[in-house]
């Protein structure tokens, strides 16, 4: 299956991960997360300037003054501690169980995750569509009594949003509907089971790797809205509220042994504020505050988001922010026929903001349109 193949790659990166006694995985993500937001420390519920509005707060399509159109636009992001674990794992002399206890004892302290993914879209004033697609994902945090979190494999959303404005331009209202599909596993697992489930045999439980794989389809909704008072600085107020109701999964693989539903997306409700503080001409300084999940059981220090944007134009961007406690930060070039990102940020792995990070680098590149 399609499936085993993801995992077994995913398996493949806990030969070069370690242990790390973590209360908690990184908080589930409550939509999409685009990497020029990832940047400017995911606050962006207020700012929804580019396609990205779709999948923060879709009412920041009514306040765009051009289409955007891109079809070839692939991300890639890792840990940046993968370099030295995998030279570890190279220079290691035991294979097997010890190879990867020895891995363990050199990297103690550090998790680890690689992706990648695509965003094609099609925005325009009022009306777009995007593709939020992490094609594959592989994330392994590595727990002190030789158990391994594991997640790996694919998640797909699909929105499809309308906005409008009022109160002359500066009241906007949107709306979104989309599909989402997960497919993946993400379950904890002794080093045994591993063993086992590299070597096509059955775990500790009596199970083969086909029967934790996890997959479904679903439909949600999203609401937003923006209000700008006064143009002067642009002070902006932004709410949304992702997966209304939250968004259930159906099963699209009935007919597979041991293949469950993904858990419900819960719903989640987000505010923030951005403004201009500086517009001379084509320069211009961006700053948002944003919080969200605010009616979900996280600590508010994972909640809290700081960002902030120097531009030219559309043609070069600088960004930086918090996110979870830690700094992001990220450079952005788009001239005619090509478009780059740079950026780092990090996850955290704890209950709380501060008690243990997984940095991690991205780049995305757009060809042509």
């Amino acid at each position: 299956m399609r499936w085993r193949r993801s995992l077994n790659f995913a398996v493949s990166i806990f030969t070069v991960c370690s242990p790390f006694a973590v209360s908690a995985k990184p908080s589930p993500r409550w939509t999409h997360y685009g990497l020029r937001p990832l940047a400017m420390g995911n606050a962006f519920v207020a700012v929804v300037d580019d396609y990205n509005t779709v999948f923060y707060n879709p009412a920041g399509l009514a306040r765009l003054s051009t289409w955007d159109l891109e079809i070839l636009n692939p991300y890639a992001e890792g840990s940046t501690g993968i370099k030295t674990a995998v030279s570890d794992a190279q220079n290691s002399k035991n294979s097997g169980v010890s190879g990867v206890l020895d891995l363990i004892e050199k990297n103690a302290g550090e998790s680890f995750h690689l992706g990648i993914g695509i965003e094609p879209h099609f925005v325009m004033p009022k009306f777009g569509f995007a593709i939020g697609a992490d094609l594959l994902e592989a994330t392994a945090i590595f727990h002190r009594d030789i158990s391994i979190d594991v997640k790996s494999g694919s998640d797909i959303v699909f929105p499809i949003s309308y906005a409008f404005n009022l109160l002359n331009d500066r009241l906007s209202i949107g709306l979104s509907l989309k599909a989402r599909a997960k497919a993946g596993v993400d379950r904890e697992f002794s080093i045994d089971d591993i063993e086992a489930l590299q070597s096509g045999k059955n775990d500790s439980s009596g199970k083969k790797l086909d029967d934790y794989v996890l997959t479904g389809a679903g439909g949600g909704a999203d609401v937003g809205i923006l209000f700008t008072p006064t143009k002067t600085m642009e002070p902006t107020l932004g709410v949304s509220i992702t997966d209304l109701g939250g968004t259930a999964y159906k099963d699209v693989a009935s007919s597979t042994k041991g293949v469950g539903i993904p858990p419900v997306t819960q719903a989640s409700v987000n505010v923030g504020f951005s403004m201009k503080p500086i517009m001379i001409n084509k320069l211009y300084l961006l700053t948002a505050v944003d919080v969200h999940s605010i009616n979900q059981n996280i600590s508010f220090s994972k909640k809290l988001s700081l960002g902030s944007e120097l531009g030219y134009g559309r043609y070069i961007k600088l960004q930086a922010g918090l996110y979870e406690g830690y700094l992001t930060g990220g450079i952005q070039f788009d001239v005619p026929l090509i478009k780059i990102k740079l950026v780092t940020y990090a996850e955290e792995l704890g209950d709380n903001a501060g008690f243990k990070e997984d940095r991690r680098v991205a780049v995305q590149l757009k060809l042509l349109l």
